[in-house]
């Protein structure tokens, strides 16, 4: 696997992006092709997006296009400037990022396996925001290093999943953005939520610290408006602590209301490549305790 990525960084450092992108997808295409597993699984996802099953599959199949542009972008990280910025990246709300600095906030960027999640840290710390980002650890050590090492080219800290508590209260006490993904949960001790009429265990470190911290969070999302343009988008804060939100699960669901509008908008990007939402008996059952309790 490692030396795969080798040739595709090798492959991409050489060609132009336009090129890169036309080989990138027909590999894309290719394992859209053969990989049923991964197209049920994206087609399962979408399935509470999405009720027409033709376009369902158009959407399939973007995912794993717009997965592969994803990726280039990602090993063109050294070719990225202020230059590349000003050409294809359009900024909104980047206002509200300024006012949580200048209440002397910390600040939390909540995003999603959406877009271009990676993209979008390097971006902010080029703004002069400076990033600490929670990354799930590769199998592999020299593929783990591989990204790390770029994801570190602008400054970015980078905090392992693992034992990530210390690190992340101390990102947020130096001032950082702390940069999480909140849409799949890695630690099997996520909240049980809902979302699109479906039930899914979503991540609790936003929430968390922002709780502990007094921290805002900032549902910050980059999604791809054409081809080879972005959209960065900071969205309002949700204000946490003492002057907002008092829950976990208040937090997650003003959240999940934000994602939801997202991933409605931008289907085919988003990379939820294993089956996401829990059974239709656990949804069964949850609506039948909450039928319960509200005959009470």
């Amino acid at each position: 696997m490692y030396w795969l990525f080798v040739l595709g960084n090798f492959i991409i450092s050489i060609f132009p992006r336009r090129i890169c992108y036309i080989l990138a997808k027909f590999f894309a295409t290719l394992r859209w092709l053969y990989s049923s597993k991964d197209r049920q699984a994206l087609d399962y996802n979408l399935a509470p997006v999405i009720d027409d099953p033709e376009l369902r599959r158009k959407y399939v199949k973007e995912v794993f296009i717009n997965f592969s542009y994803y990726l280039v972008d990602f090993f063109r990280y050294p070719k990225l400037n202020h230059k590349f910025i000003k050409k294809y990246v359009r900024i909104s709300g980047l206002e509200n990022v300024q006012w949580v600095y200048s209440q002397d906030l910390p600040a939390i960027a909540l995003s999603a396996h959406l877009g271009n999640y990676e993209l979008a840290g390097a971006v902010t710390s080029l703004l002069k925001y400076p990033v600490a980002a929670v990354a799930l650890p590769h199998k592999s050590k020299r593929v783990n290093n591989f990204f790390d090492s770029r994801r570190r080219m602008f400054g970015m800290e980078v905090i392992p999943s693992e034992g990530s508590m210390k690190g992340c209260l101390s990102a947020l006490k130096k001032r950082r953005m702390l940069a999480l993904l909140g849409d799949k949960d890695f630690s099997g001790s996520g909240l049980k939520v809902k979302m699109f009429s479906r039930y899914a265990y979503m991540p609790r470190g936003a929430a968390f610290f922002a709780l502990r911290t007094n921290a805002c969070i900032i549902p910050a999302f980059m999604v791809r408006e054409d081809k080879f343009f972005y959209h960065f988008i900071f969205e309002e804060p949700i204000a946490c602590g003492k002057d907002g939100l008092v829950s976990e699960e208040a937090i997650l669901n003003r959240y999940i209301k934000v994602l939801e509008k997202y991933i409605k908008k931008y289907p085919g990007q988003w990379y939820m490549f294993d089956k996401y939402w829990l059974p239709e008996e656990g949804k069964r059952k949850e609506e039948r305790a909450e039928s319960e309790e509200s005959s009470k």
